[in-house]
């Protein structure tokens, strides 16, 4: 199959890198894809006291977020259609 892709030309540079040493794309990819594939979520590879502690590290980080003011959480001012 023949695809045409868009890539950075960094990456360029090191597919022909790879070529120049005689390994094709497709093991490349195949090998990137397999890893990619094989990747466990934190949740499945720590212990739950582990991912607990991980979790409210995640929640308790300082985010630059908006303000929501008292009165944009009013009932009547969630939905657009209600006056």
């Amino acid at each position: 199959m023949q695809v045409t892709i868009e890539i950075e030309p960094q990456t360029f540079s090191l597919l022909q890198k790879v070529k120049e040493k005689g390994v094709s794309l497709d093991s490349v990819l195949r090998e990137a894809l397999d890893k990619f594939d094989d990747e466990k979520h934190l949740q499945e590879t720590v212990s739950a006291e582990d991912w607990i502690k991980s979790l409210k590290n995640w929640a308790n980080k300082k985010r630059d977020l908006p303000e929501i003011s008292d009165e944009a959480l009013r009932r009547e001012n969630l939905y657009e259609d209600r006056i």
